[in-house]
């Protein structure tokens, strides 16, 4: 009876021996890895947000109304015919400045441009915060819903609100990619180094 007894906690115990140690070397690993972790992280510079960052950021409405519309609408009430209003793809692109005339540029219109190009980029990524801000909140809205509909039509939102932020990121490359190649064109005509900054 005691060599019964003396097995059952054999076959209990040893088991539960064999996983500690399983466990353990898991632990290790993981600890290993997270070292190398916090190694190539050391390095790398970090941003703290604050409240105060967040009291900066400019708020949007998350709904626009286009005018297009609106003007088109009021044309049709009058008994009007609204011309077609320009798409932005159809809009002639700014003239650019030849080399020369980008040379004698003064230092006001270089940071003029500079900062409009810097507003721009700020505006895109203001942007690409506010929709991606809204895709959380649609997708927490969507499985928090039990009605199909209801379901189908937050479907419908994140899928508009991912089309929108796909082109606001592009939009913020193309803002970045801008101001980059602004500065490389001011350092090739001989801009003042004091003026880039």
């Amino acid at each position: 009876m005691a060599m019964f007894k003396a097995r059952q906690v054999a076959f209990v115990v040893l088991p539960l021996v064999l996983v500690s140690f399983l466990l353990s070397q898991s632990v290790t690993d993981l600890a290993k890895k997270e070292k190398e972790r916090r190694a190539a992280v050391k390095g790398k510079p970090t941003s703290v947000v604050t409240n105060a960052d967040l009291a900066k950021v400019k708020r949007k409405p998350a709904v626009e109304v286009a005018e297009t519309d609106k003007t088109a609408a009021d044309a049709q009430a009058a008994g009007e015919t609204a011309a077609p209003a320009q798409k932005p793809a159809e809009q002639p692109p700014p003239e650019q400045q030849p080399a020369a005339d980008q040379a004698a540029i003064s230092e006001k219109d270089f940071k003029a441009r500079l900062s409009e190009l810097a507003t721009k980029a700020q505006q895109a990524q203001e942007m690409i915060d506010l929709l991606t801000l809204k895709i959380n909140s649609l997708w927490q809205e969507f499985y928090n819903m039990s009605d199909v509909k209801s379901r189908e039509y937050t479907k419908f939102q994140i899928s508009e609100t991912y089309d929108k932020l796909t082109k606001a990121e592009a939009e913020a490359i193309k803002a970045k990619k801008d101001i980059d190649d602004f500065m490389a064109t001011a350092k090739r005509e001989g801009v003042p180094a004091i003026w880039i900054r």
